[in-house]
Formats: structure tokens, sequence, C-alpha cells
């Protein structure tokens, strides 16, 4: 007997049936029709959901529902099987997940896609289930966990404190959907409804033998999706603010979003600006510098400007613009003469600390980051507190916020440096945030 007489037949793929058909139009109907209760009942919700195309498919990739940013793909069968208050929520919960940016809030966590996928699971229906929402039975949900981000539920699982536990409700695709297998679709995770009598495969004595594969199911993941889901976050909160509608539990969400924007960089200035003021001295130049092409002004030496930088390396996704911040501080302390510039990277530890003057000047090709692990904004202002006796002019932080911190101001400046979806994590300093 040959090899090839031991392979198994080639699995078939089968296009919708005019039954599938008349399901897909049916189910559609019902969330159309949700998706205007919304609009009434949760108009916020309702606004955003009108961003999105709702789109039926009868296809093995696409079990449950999963969005793009742009549609909503959803598996009839599955939708049409759940009661009215189910269906909504799960309509809700595709949502949220374009409204909380919670794929480009991803990054730097690919690797672990599936712990990600129940900590954003158990944002969003922490959220839907304080404001009413009535979710299928077993759905994600850290009940004592309740008003944490994703990202500290992904850190408790990353570190095993949380079980990955749960049934996941939707599909939530890395790449395109042809990417994964015939026979092991992400859906078959958890709980999904993938098994012999699903109306999406068929079964002959326990083999898969088909499975049916719709040509309207082609998601498009793109980057630039989720840039627009803050101007359509920022047009429903204006809309709703207008009719005197109240936010409630979702009010953290959107606050940033109604403030007007400035570059980071202008923001950075005005705030490292007025702390380094009345430092500067207009004296003569510093002759000790002149032959270097440095043109400080004279101070005494107990006025040394000194500013720290503590970055969060627990997971931050700042990325390469650390560098460009950095870089900039260096600039702006420049124009106030002789400085010391102290970088500290630490996770739950201090994992590294550099010190840089006028005369030993930041390189940010040379810079490299350190750490990793979970977060915790504690340790930075610990060091500061043991090691500079004369405090510095201010402390700049980056972080992306979650994760615990001092409950009182140090006593000096401090600038939280939070990227796009960051949360402020004390009720103390100054925030502003970098976009790219």
């Amino acid at each position: 007997m040959s090899d090839s007489d031991d392979e198994l037949p080639p699995i078939k793929v089968a296009a919708p049936t005019e039954a599938d058909k008349a399901e897909k139009a049916h189910v559609l109907k019902l969330w159309e029709e949700d998706r205007m209760t919304l609009l009434t009942w949760r108009p916020f919700i309702g606004i955003l959901a009108m961003h999105l195309d709702l789109i039926p498919v009868v296809d093995h990739r696409c079990q449950t529902a999963s969005t793009d940013g742009r549609r909503i793909f959803f598996n009839p069968y599955f939708i049409g099987s759940l009661t009215p208050d189910e269906r909504i929520s799960i309509l809700a919960h595709e949502i949220w997940h374009c409204g909380l940016l919670h794929f480009s809030r991803e990054i730097g966590r690919i690797d672990e896609h599936k712990m990600w996928n129940y900590a954003i699971d158990h944002e969003v229906n922490a959220l839907l289930t304080q404001d009413g929402f009535k979710l299928p039975e077993g759905s994600i949900l850290y009940r004592d966990h309740v008003g944490k981000s994703a990202e500290q539920i992904f850190d408790l699982i990353a570190s095993g404190e949380l079980p990955m536990e749960g049934m996941q409700i939707d599909e939530h695709y890395v790449g395109r959907p042809s990417d994964y297998d015939w026979d092991e679709p992400e859906g078959s995770e958890g709980d999904a409804p993938c098994q012999q009598g699903n109306p999406l495969m068929d079964f002959d004595e326990g083999e898969l033998v088909s499975v049916k594969v719709d040509s309207a199911f082609i998601p498009r993941r793109s980057d630039d999706v989720w840039k627009e889901w803050r101007a359509n976050l920022k047009e429903a909160a204006q809309r709703c603010s207008g009719r005197g509608v109240d936010f409630g539990g979702y009010s953290w969400a959107i606050d940033d979003l109604l403030e007007p924007r400035i570059h980071w960089k202008e923001l950075l200035r005005q705030f490292i600006t007025p702390v380094l003021g009345s430092a500067r001295q207009w004296l003569p130049p510093n002759r000790r510098f002149v032959t270097q092409g440095l043109y400080l002004p004279s101070r005494r030496h107990d006025e040394e400007l000194k500013i720290v930088i503590a970055i969060d390396t627990s997971g931050s996704t700042m990325g390469p613009i650390i560098q460009d911040f950095i870089s900039e501080v260096d600039s702006i302390m420049r124009s106030f003469g002789a400085f010391e510039l102290t970088i500290i990277q630490a996770d739950m530890r201090i994992c590294d600390v550099e010190k840089y003057t006028h005369e030993q000047p930041f390189i940010a090709e040379n810079f490299q980051i350190f750490g990793g692990g979970g977060t915790d904004l504690y340790p930075p202002f610990q060091w500061v507190e043991s090691n500079m006796p004369e405090r510095p002019k201010a402390l700049l932080y980056m972080t992306d916020g979650d994760g615990p911190a001092p409950v009182e101001s140090p006593g000096y400046p401090v600038l939280w440096v939070l990227n796009d979806v960051g949360k402020t994590p004390a009720d103390w300093g100054t925030t502003i945030r970098i976009e790219d």
C-alpha cells in the first residue's frame, strides 16, 4: 500500500445553500432592528453602531461573530439561537471592541494573542454588565476584577494569577481568516459552537468532510481604521452631549476625546519651560564649554537642572517614540544650560538607570530598552527618594498607565506621558498623550 493510500480524503468546500441565504436575511433583519433599538436605549453605542456594516456569513471560519473595524461579520445560526437580550449584547460587544481600540492596543502582545482575547473580552463584558446588558451564560468575566483594564487583566493571566476561563462569544483574528487551518478555526477554542451538527460543517462517521465558505466573508484589518474610531467616538460623544445624554459608566472612555488635541512636543515644552524657567540665568557664557561650541549660560553648581524620565517597560506600546521623546527633552534642557538627565527604566522593579549631561549627551541610536515584566509605577519614585537628596525639577513618566501608582504626589512636578489609549494612573500630576 502506498503512502498516498493512507492519506485522508481532501476536505470539500461548499457554498451557502438557499436555506442558508434565507437564514442570513432573517437574522440580519433582527440585528438591524437591534441596532435601531440601541439608538434609543443606549444612544452613544447606537451612534457608534452606525459606523459598522452588518454582514451575515455562513462560513466555517466565522463560528460566532468578529469585526475588522468597519464590518461585523456574524454566523446567523449562532446569533439566531440567542435570546433577544443576548443578541443585542453581542452586537454591543463588537461595537465596544472597536470603541475601546482593542486591536491597536494589542501591540506588543501578538505572541500571546489568546491571553489578550480573554483580557479584552473581560473589559467589554464588565462594561456591558454594569450597563444593564445580559450576556450569554458563561461569557468571560472575572467578577472580582471588574473595573480593571484589559492590560491589567492580561498581566494577571500572563502571571498565572488568573486562568483563561469562560466562553468566548466572538472571534478576534490576527491575520486573514484563510491563514487558519480548515479543521481548526479560531472559534474552536473555548465553547464556541464548532462540533458535529454545526450547519457550517459536514461530518461523515465523525470525520470532517466538507466546510462552507461564504464569499461575503472578507475581513480586512487595517491600522488606519482605529484612528478613524477615535474620531467616531468624539463625534458620538458630541452628539450625545448636545442631547443631554448621560454617559454613565462610559465617561472614562470618552473624556479625553472631548479635549482639543495639541501636538505632544508643544505640550511637553509647555510643561518643562515653566518648571525650568526659574533656573535660567542670563549671564555671560561659561568659558569652560565655549571651546566645545556650547554657549551655556554660567550658573552656580547648585543650580544645575535635574530632570528624571521614568519609562514603564512592562509592555508599554510607545515603541520607537521613546527615543524621540527623550531627544526632545534633551533638546529643551540644552536651551537652559548645564543639566543632568536621569533615565530610569522599570517594570515591577528598576531595570536600568542611566545619566546624561550637557557634556555626555543622550544618543538615541545607542539607547536600549530593558525589562518587560509586570507593571508597578512605584519603583522610579522610590529610587528618586533613595538616590536623589536634591529633588529633581520634574519627573516625566512614560507609561500606559495600567499599574499601581503612589496615592499622593511626591512633592515635585510629575508629567504622565501616556500612549494613545493609556489611562492616567493617579489624580495628581499633569498628563499629555503621545500619538504617532
